[in-house]
């Protein structure tokens, strides 16, 4: 009886431990879109919008056009589809 209930138990921990756990990486939304602004190191003036998690909202800023993170997007229209509720 011992054992059947250990190689139940085991069953379950084996099978939870599959179970997807992914960790927040830099194309989630909830690490993204707080990331700070990231002008770049170059020196283009590319317009570009980034959400102000402070302010709740995207914000307008110029991109170098280089070096910069995921908090970057090309309208505010992509900024806040992505980010709209972090």
């Amino acid at each position: 009886m011992v054992s059947k209930v250990f190689v139940f138990v085991l069953a379950v921990v084996l099978a939870l431990g599959f179970v997807e756990c992914r960790p927040a990486t830099k194309d989630d939304p909830q690490v993204m879109c707080r990331l700070p602004e990231a002008r770049g190191h170059c020196r283009a003036l590319l317009p570009r919008w980034r959400y102000d998690p402070a302010a709740g909202k995207c914000r307008q800023f110029h991109f170098g056009g280089c070096d910069g993170n995921g908090n970057n997007f090309s309208s505010q229209k992509e900024c806040t589809a992505v980010c709209a509720g972090v």
